[in-house]
């Protein structure tokens, strides 16, 4: 348990809404149910309820990071309004320590009439700051905005990249103990994306807590130390960001595959081949353990094994960097597939994907499968990761509409096999990965 001090504590949440078929229900919600309540009767119900969210809670210490994940109408900016004071629970309690900045919705918190610079001093009071602290932070809020003489032009004039870099340069300059981040980013430009996610890594390094909302769970992945899912405004899973994206994942690929009808497949047996001897049955037998933490299957076809091994074919569980292996898989078609294709995802400890490839970017296509047959894939690589423990998450699929990514998911393995990176003799490397580059030199008389 964290000896950190609490600065969010969430028990119980829920909202719900009053939703009226008719204008006229509205008015006799409140006239008649006022009567009969004076009366002593028991009120009448014109109206449904709609619970936008349901039974939510949590914990956030100083210094931890939050990502909260869901489909659009999860709940996930209905419990970030709650946490953050905006908006009343209709059931449950929130308690806070500290100050907490949010950049909710776009515009949120600007008055739309007033000048930037207006609205830095207006959300600076409401977060507490003086006027005289509002001072001494407020050329690093406008180098940070870098929205030049806009600053002092209304805020309704601005694009919406020009909203996002100046609410996100207010709430990062404040001093909050919580930082509370709402899908506003996405607006911005690669540019700035990448400055404010290098800031954002600065504040939790100086120990300020993080609540991120996101699409993107890439980020979420790279950000998050722990990730909370959320579906129809229901808690699905809380735990570490890993796992918690992971059943995300599975939960979406289920749905759209139960939108659609799956061919029954038939399980034959394992025919006899010299892919493998039969030692590597026991292997086979270990892979299937290994492999059942968040796996997606619908039958059509599944993975027996995936190894990684050196190029004599020995398993390898620590590589060095610049040593040469190969990823191996095997699989069987439980149907006749006249296309399939396979990827693999080299991850991070942190879940965060690092190297992808698939068949048809290789231009490898796996094509007019028997039923029953069995295919040995085999991706020979040169590894120059940073050193670090890594996983493999292996898909095998068949491509409907590559152009929008569509496939039908066969079998996803989101961890199919760990290994380590060691240094070994080579220098150390100062970011995720290295690819071969050419370099020369050129050696110029004179000054430039």
């Amino acid at each position: 348990m964290s000896s950190e001090p609490m600065m969010i504590r969430a028990e119980g949440l829920g909202k719900c809404y009053r939703v009226y078929e008719r204008p006229e229900d509205r008015l006799k919600q409140s006239v008649v149910a006022r009567w009969r309540g004076l009366r002593g009767q028991p009120p009448p119900q014109y109206y449904r309820e709609f619970w936008a969210l349901r039974e939510v809670s949590l914990e956030l210490r100083r210094g931890e990071t939050l990502g909260i994940i869901g489909r659009n109408g999860s709940g996930k900016s209905t419990l970030l309004q709650m946490l953050c004071g905006t908006l009343a629970p209709t059931t449950g309690r929130v308690e806070t320590g500290g100050r907490i900045a949010a950049l909710l919705e776009l515009g949120a918190g600007f008055n739309p009439e007033f000048t930037g610079r207006e609205n830095v001093y207006l959300n600076g009071s409401v977060l507490g700051l003086t006027q005289a602290e509002v001072d001494a932070r407020f050329e690093r809020i406008a180098a940070f905005a870098d929205i030049g003489t806009f600053i002092d032009q209304p805020v309704k004039t601005y694009s919406s990249g020009m909203y996002v870099r100046l609410a996100f340069a207010v709430a990062v300059n404040v001093d909050a103990d919580v930082l509370v981040v709402d899908e506003a980013l996405a607006v911005g430009d690669m540019y700035f994306q990448a400055k404010c996610m290098a800031h954002i890594q600065r504040l939790i390094d100086d120990g300020v807590s993080l609540l991120f909302v996101s699409h993107d769970v890439g980020a979420v992945k790279s950000v998050c130390q722990r990730a909370l899912y959320l579906d129809r405004g229901q808690p699905v899973a809380l735990g570490e960001t890993a796992g918690v994206v992971e059943a995300y994942y599975s939960a979406r690929v289920q749905a759209e595959r139960a939108a659609r009808p799956t061919p029954e497949a038939a399980s034959p047996e394992l025919p006899a081949q010299d892919l493998f001897d039969p030692a590597d049955l026991e292997a086979q037998a270990e892979f299937a353990r290994r492999a059942d933490f968040q796996r997606i299957r619908n039958g059509q076809a599944e993975f027996l094994d995936v190894r990684l091994t050196d190029l004599d074919g020995q398993p390898l569980e620590c590589v060095e960097f610049g040593q040469t292996v190969v990823l191996r898989m095997l699989f069987r078609a439980n149907q006749a597939i006249a296309l399939a294709g396979m990827a693999y995802h080299v991850r991070d400890r942190t879940g965060y994907d690092i190297i992808y490839s698939d068949t048809e970017i290789e231009s490898r296509p796996i094509t007019d499968l028997r039923a029953g047959q069995v295919v040995q894939t085999d991706w020979r690589f040169t590894v120059r990761l940073r050193e670090g423990d890594y996983s493999i998450a292996a898909m095998l699929s068949i491509p409907e509409n590559l152009e929008i990514a569509q496939v039908d998911v066969c079998d996803f393995v989101p961890i199919a096999l760990a290994f380590k990176v060691v240094r070994g003799e080579t220098l150390p490397l100062h970011a995720a990965c290295h690819w071969q580059n050419e370099v020369a030199h050129r050696t110029l008389e004179g000054e430039a």
